[in-house]
């Protein structure tokens, strides 16, 4: 996998719906990459950081819904 591919199967692989195969080369590709590495961490971090907001009743009910769609 290079860097392009990873990049495109990001979001996929947080929300973890990607092959077994897929997930098992953007371990490798994400363990020996620190650019892609980093932007995975910040990809999962923006998710963590929306569920919280979220979780504590902050956001409005429509925007809870469409991003517990997304999110889950």
């Amino acid at each position: 996998m290079n860097c392009r591919d990873c990049v495109d199967k990001l979001e996929t692989y947080v929300d973890r719906e990607l092959s077994e195969d897929e997930v098992e080369s953007m371990m490798r590709h994400l363990a020996e990459c620190p650019p892609c590495q980093d932007q995975y961490q910040f990809e999962a971090g923006l998710r963590r950081l929306v569920r919280v907001c979220c979780a504590q009743g902050e956001a409005p009910p429509e925007l809870r819904a469409k991003l517990r769609e997304i999110l889950y």
